[in-house]
């Protein structure tokens, strides 16, 4: 009998081993193919670090009980090497200290939710404004991007933020792209960049996509004059999910196993194969930018997608991911949904040395910041 439940449970090890291994193998096609043709594979690429974590846990168990099946979790493991690196950066020993490093540009990452300022009343001791603001000086970039960024034009019950960072953060140089506004002109918001160093040229594209989807965001780029160098500094914000409070809530509800309205979740994949086929559109009008620049790029991003996935592998190209480059461990920007998404990025030229990169959590946006301290090209 004893021997019969062996026999039984191997099969069952086995049989589990052969499907995450599948399923982690076709998460990893993710980075190479298409998500707009191929939706499916980008939803299942949103749970890698799960398959990631079932696979090594499955390689350490067959190698416990002594089992020749360990070569399947490892050969999967190490096809799906350039995908994990991208995941999970190796880097225990790198410098990290809260100051900027001597002679560094600190840049500087954020999606800021519009300053907190539609959850709460603007101005009440609940609104995370003031907080926001006073994180950001104490972090001391030289050059913040942020998306979500609000302004108003009216003064009427908003403070106008792009004065307070030219005149009270000392961010003399600036670019603001607008892309949604309020019908009564009460406050607008979308992407910005600012920079203590100045701005010689500033250029700004629409994506084109449809506006009921919120798919005709903005990118943009400043040239920055630093230190008799120029370099080009560009921000996007890549299309989102939309989710609803009542589709996160379902979300939630997947995730503790409860019983989900199957006409909720329904509208959730749509939403999941919405995003990747306007994300893939905007990942080519990005990389075709990037190519073309005739400047150093230091890009920064809210990608709304994960490091494994086609959008993330297309628009990095020959260029350094800060937090790959110098990090160590996931990187997580984003506070819900799940505790392993990275969906916000600085990415950088080749010719740029990454000094540091941090991804603190302070609980203020619904992301996290990435904050690198770069150093320019034959600096070091």
């Amino acid at each position: 009998m004893a021997s019969f439940f062996r026999a039984f449970t191997k099969k069952i090890f086995v049989l589990v081993t052969v499907l995450v291994s599948a399923l982690f193998l076709i998460a990893c096609s993710a980075w190479w193919l298409e998500p707009g043709q191929r939706w499916w594979v980008g939803i299942l690429g949103v749970g890698f670090a799960f398959l990631f974590f079932a696979a090594l846990a499955l390689l350490v168990f067959w190698i416990t009980v002594r089992s020749r099946w360990f070569m399947l979790p490892l050969l999967v493991l190490l096809l799906g090497w350039r995908p994990l690196n991208a995941f999970f950066a190796l880097h225990p020993f790198a410098h990290r200290q809260a100051e900027k490093m001597e002679g560094s540009i600190r840049v500087m990452q954020w999606n800021v939710a519009r300053f907190d300022e539609m959850n709460h009343l603007p101005g009440s001791p609940r609104s995370k404004r003031k907080q926001l603001l006073d994180y950001i000086r104490q972090q001391n970039p030289d050059i913040i991007c942020m998306q979500e960024f609000l302004e108003t034009r009216t003064g009427k019950l908003l403070q106008p933020n792009i004065r307070y960072f030219r005149d009270t953060l000392g961010f003399k140089y600036y670019a603001y792209a607008m892309d949604h506004r309020q019908r009564d002109s009460l406050y607008e918001h979308g992407i910005a960049i600012f920079s203590k160093f100045p701005i010689v040229n500033t250029v700004r594209y629409k994506f084109g996509g449809p506006k009921t989807f919120k798919a005709d965001e903005s990118y943009a780029y400043a040239d920055v004059v630093i230190k008799g160098q120029t370099i080009r500094v560009m921000t996007t914000h890549l299309q989102s999910l939309l989710l609803g409070k009542k589709e996160l809530e379902s979300v939630e509800e997947m995730k503790a196993k409860k019983e989900v309205d199957l006409d909720q979740s329904k509208g959730i994949f749509k939403k999941f194969r919405q995003a990747y086929v306007f994300r893939q559109q905007q990942a080519d009008k990005i990389r075709a930018s990037l190519d073309t620049s005739r400047y150093p790029v230091i890009f920064c991003a809210d990608f709304n997608d994960v490091p494994n996935s086609y959008v993330y592998h297309h628009i990095l190209g020959d260029r350094q991911d800060a937090w790959t480059s110098k990090g160590f461990g996931i990187g997580r920007t984003f506070s819900y949904i799940s505790p392993t998404l990275r969906i916000d990025y600085i990415f950088a030229d080749p010719r740029f040395t990454v000094g540091q990169v941090h991804t603190p959590h302070p609980a203020l946006s619904d992301h996290y910041p990435v904050i690198a301290d770069l150093f320019l090209p034959g600096e070091k």
